[in-house]
């Protein structure tokens, strides 16, 4: 899972830096200086993730494949409580986050329906090295943004709450699994002028340890502004998504977590 900087997994190419260029001002050496500051740096990060989610499930030989459209997030989406945490000093930093959500969908499956419920847990943790800033497109002056490279690494803990039910009359299946993911990644940070900065990161993992595979992707951009301090606080606004293959067990003790979730995020930064 995930760093506690809210992110959107994207690309970004070298136009819409400029486009952003031309909006910002010169890089404040404040907002420069706090990319590798040696004193401590405290940052808490709730958000919402108004999630989507596309994928298969099996319980208990019962089989459902959710597909969530974005028409549809508010009906199916009951709630969701996200918050990220980080702590660096200097070079080193440490990572923790937290979401729980609440789904459900009902799909025609092999002609049948089937209404699925599902209450999932994820929690991560782990380490990161800063590397640089660097000073990109110097030929912009004081307008070129800076640049900073965090590889990481560490675990996702997911818990999975299934319940399958074949409508009229049918079967019902219900298991929950829990499960920890090795993961690796990098996150990229780019401060754009004294107020906006953008964000993006991705990681992989799974491995077989946990999941066969899992992936996930995010970017987001951020605008500071004051909250209790000068430019302490940065309103982040972007994507994430999150992709998980685990399966356990066979025959009518099998299950399956073939999904992926994804879906506009928004949230607040906040650095003591």
């Amino acid at each position: 899972m995930s760093p506690a900087l809210a992110c959107i997994r994207a690309r970004f190419a070298a136009p819409g830096l400029a486009a952003l260029l031309c909006a910002a001002g010169p890089v404040a050496p404040r907002a420069a200086d706090a990319l590798v500051s040696e004193g401590w740096q405290v940052q808490l990060t709730p958000y919402f993730w108004a999630l989507a989610m596309e994928g298969n499930t099996r319980v208990r030989g019962i089989k459902g494949e959710p597909d969530v459209s974005f028409e549809d997030i508010w009906d199916n989406l009951d709630y969701a409580v996200m918050l990220e945490g980080e702590v660096r000093k200097g070079r080193f930093g440490m990572f923790a986050n937290v979401i729980y959500a609440d789904l459900g969908d009902t799909q025609n499956v092999d002609g049948f329906d089937v209404k699925g419920e599902a209450t999932v847990s994820w929690a991560g943790f782990g380490g990161f090295y800063r590397l640089g800033p660097w000073t990109v497109l110097p030929e912009a002056g004081t307008l070129a943004p800076k640049v900073v490279v965090d590889p990481y690494a560490g675990v996702r803990y997911t818990y999975a709450d299934v319940t399958l039910d074949v409508r009229n009359g049918g079967p019902q299946g219900s298991d929950d699994q829990d499960w920890v993911d090795p993961i690796v990644g990098v996150r990229t940070i780019w401060q754009i002028g004294s107020k906006w900065s953008v964000t993006a990161l991705g990681d992989i993992g799974g491995f077989g340890v946990g999941s066969d595979f899992t992936w996930q992707a995010a970017g987001m951009i951020g605008y500071s502004f004051d909250l209790f301090g000068d430019d302490n606080a940065r309103l982040l606004a972007g994507y994430r998504a999150l992709y998980q293959d685990y399966s356990s067990g066979s025959g009518d003790n099998e299950f399956e977590w073939d999904m992926t979730l994804h879906g506009p995020v928004l949230g607040l930064a906040i650095a003591f």
